[in-house]
């Protein structure tokens, strides 16, 4: 079950989510918070998507909330592979009519004017500080950079930051061409149940990665068993893992 940190009391707070559900999510993209900390707002709300419906097998609907269309508009980018929403309201009540059922969760940013009542469960995104353009970027290195800071810890995104997630990126995507080349194999069942309960706790996409370097060098794990558990989680990080595919040469 997915499970955030409330921040004001620092409670678990469980998005109880079965198989099959149909929830209403909603990313709240405040006018004066600027692109990069609204593009965080967007990565952050498409990871628990995708967890909610790649791992969880439930049915989501989701909207943008922006008193500022400009707003919405300076932070979407069909590079950050966010899955599409079914509109952009200047309400959460106008998202509720578009969506045609009630929100059942809520991501935004903290401390802003335009964070959502305390009626529904949200997830509060730390601001992003950057020290070069929006998007300034391959947006996928954006994307990668964003999902491995925590989404309550406040950001800076610099040159080097940036230079590190590509660096990574490029690694796995070369690592996953040269294990798809080899008969694939079953994700290691105890390495998938972890990885998901990493995921289900706060979205912790920092300790996923973590184990997905491990998995990398691990011995003992043949290439495709690890080629299937990068594409698998490759459904949740969406950086496109899969770009080098058969450009290996033999």
């Amino acid at each position: 079950m997915l499970t955030f940190r409330d921040p004001f009391s620092g409670a678990n707070m469980p998005i109880a989510v079965a198989g099959g559900d149909m929830i209403g999510i909603a990313f709240v993209l405040p006018a004066d918070a600027g692109p990069f900390t609204n593009a965080r707002v967007l990565v952050v709300g498409d990871l628990i998507r995708r967890v909610f419906e790649d791992v969880g097998s439930a049915q989501v609907l989701a909207a943008v909330i922006a008193s500022d269309r400009a707003a919405a508009d300076a932070a979407w980018r069909p590079g950050l592979m966010v899955r599409p929403v079914i509109g952009v309201f200047t309400t959460s009540a106008g998202a509720e009519v578009g969506l045609g059922k009630p929100l059942d969760l809520m991501i935004t940013v903290a401390g802003s004017g335009d964070e959502p009542t305390m009626r529904l469960p949200a997830v509060h995104v730390a601001r992003v500080h950057a020290a070069l353009p929006y998007p300034g970027a391959d947006l996928a290195t954006v994307r990668f950079a964003v999902a491995c800071t925590p989404h309550a810890q406040q950001l800076k995104v610099t040159s080097s930051l940036l230079a590190h997630s590509q660096a990574t990126l490029e690694r796995w995507r070369g690592r996953v061409d040269e294990w798809s080349h080899h008969p694939s194999r079953p994700i290691p069942p105890a390495w998938r149940a972890a990885a998901i309960a990493a995921l289900d706790d706060n979205l912790d996409v920092t300790r996923v990665v973590e184990m997905m370097s491990e998995l990398e060098g691990a011995e003992g794990v043949e290439p495709g068993a690890k080629f299937e558990a990068f594409a698998y989680l490759d459904r949740v990080l969406a950086v496109d893992l899969s770009r080098d595919l058969g450009r290996t040469r033999h």
